[in-house]
């Protein structure tokens, strides 16, 4: 039997996902970098990706105020009319902390932000929902500020699509932070406009599937709909895991509106950490990271996603938490722990480190200062946070001599990125540019998505299988161009000028074969998308270095047709 006859629609890398979440945010991808705390995420990632039509959070958690109103002074100036994200991390035990934060947020008219590891919403992260929100002429609520959700439990998601608690909002309004009509609008609107499910992400993490957690949150906002019909309006966005058009892809087919992803933009040119932290991540594989105790809520017994790959951070971090278990002060741990944590974890007397502790958390909190001279098992999780904290800003600054003690959020997502990069133009940390790998990651991921459609609508009745040929496979249905054929470069090389001289923006006549393609201003992320291109026209796998080592249009169609001409069946694509 033929196959059911079916209209396919083009997929692109800007139609991936929810047009809503692109038109919500002024985006031309559904395509989001999470915040990478200390600034990792920094003005030049958020600025390059926003330049490229991605949504980016700035990482200001673990940040001090005035360096988070210095990048936000930046980035108003570099980026004049764009709105920003920066993110809001939970901090349990500093609550003034956050409220700052908010404040500093609302004063400078952030438009977005991200909320993260927050086990419960706060007074903080409602007002800046609600600071602003109006019920126009329709009565439609409408918010001011934007709110993305991070997380990974269904009551955190639960409270996030649903409006603010009404508690919380009345005490708002009584200590004069909130208006009656503010309160009033807050009440029909959802506490964030888009959830990210957090799945088995570097840092905060819970391991979860994706497979499985993403469905289970999509059940629960039509449930949550029923009830308050605004929920149904809410994104749901991926984050967790996604570092190859492979897994992209298959987060879209699940019905993803957006993808964030995390730990592949820490290895790129932008990102605001050291070369040596770098290198590492450029050579980690999938098993190479480890759970490790979280600075901000070590007492809690909160774990993050750490790369275990030259670095014995995790192992002794988790020691200083077995410790903190089983003893109920600095004093109570034995002679020869004290002695073996001095000389090789803190490098100093654990009461040069108290001294130390104290100071800080006098002038950042002095509430927890005081408790932590009054009971020593406080004094004790502070002093090991001491080294969790500086664990990461050792990383950060390349310090040489504590190499084996980096503090590197990661998760298994770089893994399949170096594994997807290798032998390309990504595979060395110079050649990482967050703008061209997300136009990379998300053009190959419309292409397998288009595949997958095409398959699953064109496949012939089960009753009557079509007989395996063994002729070589035609081009996929879906190819931007007539299918060119091994036998025809005249044609391909053709088909190349129009894309050169489409990209160029001149006449097909001006597009010598014979010039190079930098010449024509080619750059690396739409060398990808002419590749993959190529990939869907000839059926092939084709390598990412094909146009460095081809250079001009003439060269690279000879040894396209030279491989059509070679290549069996079996190393097609399939269409």
């Amino acid at each position: 039997m033929t196959p059911v006859a079916t209209h396919h629609v083009a997929v692109t890398a800007e139609t991936l996902g929810s047009a809503a979440f692109r038109q919500r945010y002024g985006l031309r991808l559904s395509y989001m970098a999470g915040a990478m705390a200390n600034g990792i995420a920094g003005e030049a990632l958020v600025e390059a990706l926003l330049r490229a039509g991605c949504l980016a959070s700035f990482g200001a958690a673990g940040l001090p105020l005035p360096r988070v109103q210095a990048a936000i002074s930046h980035l108003r100036g570099a980026l004049p009319g764009k709105p920003l994200c920066f993110n809001l991390i939970h901090t349990p035990d500093n609550p003034a902390h956050e409220r700052a934060a908010v404040e500093l947020y609302l004063r400078e008219r952030i438009e977005i932000v991200e909320a993260s590891a927050f086990m419960a919403l706060t007074p903080a992260l409602v007002l800046y929902r609600a600071r602003g929100a109006h019920i126009d002429s329709h009565g439609q609520a409408h918010a001011q500020q934007r709110l993305i959700a991070k997380i990974s439990r269904r009551e955190v998601a639960q409270a996030f699509m649903r409006p603010a608690p009404e508690a919380m909002l009345l005490a708002l309004q009584s200590e004069g932070a909130l208006s009656a009509s503010e309160v009033a609008a807050a009440r029909l609107l959802p506490m964030a406009d888009d959830v990210t499910v957090e799945a088995d992400s570097g840092g905060h993490t819970d391991r979860q599937s994706l497979l499985c957690a993403w469905p289970s949150l999509a059940a629960l906002r039509a449930q949550i709909a029923h009830e308050f019909p605004p929920a149904a309006n809410v994104g749901l966005g991926a984050g967790g895991g996604l570092g190859t058009p492979e897994s992209i892809a298959a987060a879209f087919a699940m019905g993803v509106d957006y993808v964030v992803t995390g730990s592949i933009n820490q290895a790129c040119v932008e990102a605001s950490t050291s070369d040596a932290v770098k290198k590492l991540l450029a050579s980690a594989g999938p098993a190479d990271v480890s759970m490790a105790p979280a600075a901000d809520m070590f007492e809690l017994g909160v774990s993050v996603q750490v790369l275990k790959r030259g670095s014995m951070f995790a192992a002794r971090a988790n020691q200083l938490w077995e410790l903190y278990r089983y003893h109920p002060s600095l004093d109570a741990v034995p002679a020869n722990e004290r002695e073996r944590l001095e000389q090789q974890i803190f490098l100093q007397p654990l009461s040069h480190i108290e001294a130390e502790t104290l100071a800080f958390w006098q002038q950042r909190h002095p509430a927890l200062a005081e408790r932590a001279r009054q009971d020593p098992r406080t004094m004790m999780g502070l002093v090991f946070r001491w080294y969790l904290g500086q664990s990461s800003r050792w990383a950060i600054q390349g310090e040489v001599s504590r190499v084996l003690d980096y503090q590197v959020w990661c998760g298994q997502a770089m893994g399949a990125f170096n594994a997807w990069a290798a032998g390309g133009v990504f595979a060395q940390p110079q050649q990482r540019r967050a703008a061209d790998i997300a136009q990379a990651l998300m053009s190959q991921a419309a292409m397998h998505v288009q595949r997958f459609i095409t398959q699953l609508t064109a496949t012939p009745a089960l009753a009557s299988p079509a007989p395996r040929s063994k002729a070589p496979i035609a081009a996929s249905v879906f190819a931007p161009a007539a299918t060119a054929t091994a036998s025809d470069d005249i044609d391909l090389q053709e088909w190349l000028m129009e894309q050169i001289a489409k990209e160029a923006g001149v006449s097909i006549e001006d597009i010598d074969p014979r010039r190079t393609f930098e010449s024509y201003a080619l750059d690396s992320a739409h060398a990808l998308l002419l590749l993959s291109q190529l990939e869907q026209r000839l059926s092939l796998k084709l390598s990412p270095t094909l146009v460095w080592n081809y250079p001009t249009i003439e060269k690279l169609a000879a040894r396209l047709q030279q491989m059509a001409d070679e290549a069996p069946a079996r190393q097609r694509v399939p269409a």
